[in-house]
């Protein structure tokens, strides 16, 4: 009978107890703001189970001390062709189709305060003709569409973005991590590829208000065909993510995955096997059929994305 159940609605079930645990725990060390936050998870953490419905993450902060810094892009230098090129867009000028839009880089830009911007606009005179347009970028070392360039990617280790999400329906923005073994058609679950779904969001912003300033979270695995498999790890609250800069995050070590929302865990998974090769980095804003023009133009602005390592996984210098 479980099986046909989603594993994120058991696990919104099972975590009310230990929530309620939280709440009395708190009750009694007189935080009653503590208590209150914790009140309000477990009502929603029944809507998740029964209604599939987000929630307020309220469990543990990560311990950042386990961790050293081992890649930053904060942005304030541009676009760094040494680390990131178009993902699926081949070279500066490319223009590709992408869902039901076109990318180009020409919808990037910086902000004075040191911000990328990815745009989404309807352009009458678009590089492709009359069309949307959006972008996608990653730091895959494997392929080399610029010249120079040596992106980035790593085994192990916590991966956050700090953004403002763009506004509308039928936008898509994203942080997450792949790597080309995903596309093995003779995969073994997650262990040899897998695509780490940091974050991104429903495309119904206007239509379905019970996901309106929420993220989801995914593990996908065993290629994009017929074997294909994915765990959505629920749906979470962020903090105006419309209008206000949030963090999403993942960490991720040989056990496992731990999501993460402004520093605060929502979930865990060992899904499909976890995956023992290095992830690279990807930003983009897919674009779907419920896009609307008057609601554009939107921009997806980040902040930074970090990669961290584990210290007890860093060499031993000679």
């Amino acid at each position: 009978m479980f099986k046909s159940i989603p594993k994120r609605h058991l696990a919104a079930l099972s975590a009310i107890g230990p929530a309620l645990g939280m709440a009395l725990k708190a009750l009694f060390s007189l935080q009653f703001q503590r208590v209150g936050a914790l009140l309000l998870a477990v009502s929603q953490l029944f809507g998740a189970a029964i209604f599939d419905t987000p929630v307020t993450p309220y469990k543990e902060k990560i311990n950042m001390d386990q961790f050293v810094l081992t890649f930053a892009d904060e942005f304030d230098h541009g676009f760094d062709k040494e680390i990131w090129q178009g993902h699926y867009v081949y070279g500066d000028n490319d223009t590709q189709p992408r869902d039901t839009a076109y990318w180009n880089r020409d919808q990037v830009s910086f902000t004075d305060d040191g911000c990328l911007q990815i745009t989404v606009d309807y352009k009458a005179d678009g590089p492709a003709g009359a069309n949307y347009y959006s972008y996608g970028m990653e730091t895959n070392p494997n392929k080399d569409y610029n010249g120079q360039h040596y992106g980035f990617e790593q085994l192990y280790g916590y991966f956050e973005v700090r953004c403002i999400l763009p506004k509308g329906a039928g936008l898509n923005p994203a942080f997450w991590l792949l790597t080309d073994g995903m596309w093995d058609d003779d995969t073994d679950g997650g262990v040899s590829g897998c695509e780490i779904d940091v974050f991104e969001t429903p495309t119904d912003y206007d239509a379905d208000k019970r996901y309106f300033n929420s993220i989801y979270q995914t593990i996908h695995v065993d290629a994009y065909g017929d074997a294909h498999k994915q765990e959505i790890q629920g749906w979470f609250y962020a903090d105006d993510p419309y209008n206000k800069f949030n963090t999403y995050g993942v960490a991720w070590d040989e056990n496992g995955y731990t999501f993460y929302v402004n520093g605060v865990e929502t979930a865990r998974t060992d899904f499909g096997g976890v995956c023992q090769v290095p992830l690279y980095l990807i930003l983009s804003v897919g674009v779907d059929e419920k896009v609307q023009r008057e609601q554009l133009p939107a921009a997806f602005i980040v902040d930074y994305v970090r990669a961290y390592q584990y210290k007890d996984k860093m060499p031993i210098p000679l």
